[in-house]
């Protein structure tokens, strides 16, 4: 197998392209880095593009063990500098997989989950990536992201997802006020998450499907999104704390919201 020893080899610049979301866009693909994501993502039956190998990795048994599982011919070998230059880490182990993009599709998501976790404007890569692994943990669940939300193949938010990415199904509203009243049609009850509000998780009853609304880190909920809610619950805290973190506040509503579905 040949060995890259150049940087400027067409397969590593395409790698270190893939850090802007444009270019993600048009190749409808992202990558993820070390062993234990590479290996999550094979098993749960990424669609892999290639692997990128760095050569003191290629004789780990760990690495060996996950190229085991690929065809040969997606195997690409590089110096340990070379891979050092597309990596987005300094830990990424010596491997990384480029995966081609699996979108879910909207209405399959609408009608078969009875939970949608939806993110408005959420714009920080660890918030995201953990709101993605929160989804996973309390799920099943979908994802819900509308415009202004930090691209969700972003390195940074796939790292944070700690493998969860590839579990949990994720669709796109370009009209958050058209998305909601499409939920509503299909019997979801409207849950945004404020900073105040006379109603706390204790306020609310049982529901068949619920969608629960994350606000933009700085900003909330806006306000149009609560203007067509069917509640605003608020997190009721005794310390002297103002405000939570978005993907704490996130993981609370989410694990409190959870017990409220009926089945």
């Amino acid at each position: 197998m040949d060995i890259i020893k150049s940087k400027d080899n067409s397969k590593i610049k395409y790698v270190r392209n893939l850090n802007l979301k444009k270019f993600r866009d048009e190749e409808n693909a992202f990558f993820i880095e070390g062993i234990k994501f590479v290996d999550e993502a094979i098993n749960e039956g990424a669609d892999i593009n290639f692997l990128l190998v760095s050569e003191e990795a290629h004789n780990k048994n760990e690495v060996k063990n996950i190229i085991d599982f690929i065809d040969e011919k997606k195997i690409v070998l590089c110096s340990d500098r070379v891979f050092g230059s597309a990596a987005d880490t300094v830990s990424a182990q010596g491997i990384l997989a480029v995966i081609n993009k699996n979108i879910a599709d909207k209405n399959d998501v609408i009608n078969n989950c009875n939970f949608i976790i939806m993110c408005d404007r959420i714009q920080d890569p660890g918030n995201l990536g953990t709101i993605v692994r929160i989804a996973d943990a309390f799920g099943p669940a979908g994802l819900l992201l509308t415009r202004g939300c930090v691209d969700i193949f972003n390195p940074k938010v796939v790292r944070a997802s700690a493998g969860a990415i590839f579990r949990v199904p994720v669709i796109h509203a370009e009209d958050e006020i058209e998305i909601i009243k499409t939920l509503q049609d299909k019997g979801f009850y409207i849950v945004s998450t404020v900073v105040q509000s006379e109603f706390s998780f204790d306020d609310m009853g049982k529901r068949d499907k619920i969608c629960i609304v994350i606000g933009n880190e700085g900003h909330g909920v806006s306000q149009e999104i609560i203007d067509n809610s069917d509640m605003t619950i608020t997190i009721k805290m005794t310390g002297r704390a103002e405000s939570l973190n978005a993907s704490v506040a996130a993981g609370i509503s989410i694990y409190e919201i959870r017990k409220k579905l009926l089945k």
